[in-house]
Parts: C-alpha cells; structure tokens; sequence
C-alpha cells in the first residue's frame, strides 16, 4: 500500500511539473509607466531565460516598443534575463509603449500599449 501511494504522488508531482514548464509565457501590461522613474516588468509562463532585446537583431525580436505597434523599431534593448520580472528606469520620452519577451523556445508575448507620462526631473534621458 505504501508502495502504491508513493508511486502515485511521484505521478502527480511530475504531471504537476511538466504542467508548470508548459505554460503560455504571459507579459503583464503596465497600468503606465512615468519618465525617469523606475518601472516593474513582471510576467509568467514559458521557459526561462528570457530576452527582453533589440528586434534589429532576426534572432531576438524583444523590445520595448512604441505603444501599439508590435512590429516598429524598438526603443530600447535589455538583453537576456533571468527570472520573473525586471525594473528599468524609464529612459525614454514616447507617449505609448508596449513590451515584447520572448522565451528560451521562441514563444512570444506582447502587452497591451501603456501610457508613458512625463517625470518632474528628466534627468536620466541625459545618461546615454
């Protein structure tokens, strides 16, 4: 009987894992985002590591982009993460952006556009 159940919750925790590495990647859209100040990319799913990157580039087509336009020229490029979530200091001045991640399999996700409001000090944008 022992046996039985130790072979049934090995069964159910590799079922639940195999579910877990299968998830869809999902970005959470940003309720907005304000001009040098700092702003947390969160997202789920997929299969680490992520690439939040430049789409100049065929092989990582990730980016922070003009709000709603998922297929524009990205404003910015952060390379490959790790984990769950990144804080960028907002270093750019469009009025919409929108976010692109991709996986470690190619799975892509786009958020909606979000606003990005003015800061009171625009300092960062002097930082290049």
């Amino acid at each position: 009987m022992k046996s039985m159940f130790a072979s049934l919750a090995s069964a159910a925790l590799l079922a639940g894992s195999a579910i877990a590495k299968n998830t869809p990647l999902v970005v959470n859209t940003p309720v907005s985002s304000t001009v040098c100040q700092p702003l947390l990319i969160t997202w789920g799913g997929g299969t680490p590591p992520y690439h939040l990157s430049n789409p100049f580039f065929e092989s990582k087509p990730q980016t922070i982009l003009p709000g709603g336009q998922p297929s524009a020229a990205p404003v910015i490029d952060f390379g490959q993460v790790v984990g769950d979530q990144f804080t960028w200091l907002v270093n750019v001045t469009n009025s919409q952006l929108s976010i692109n991640l991709r996986d470690s399999t190619g799975q892509l996700a786009q958020s909606a556009p979000f606003a990005n409001l003015p800061g009171a000090n625009q300092a960062c944008l002097n930082l290049a």
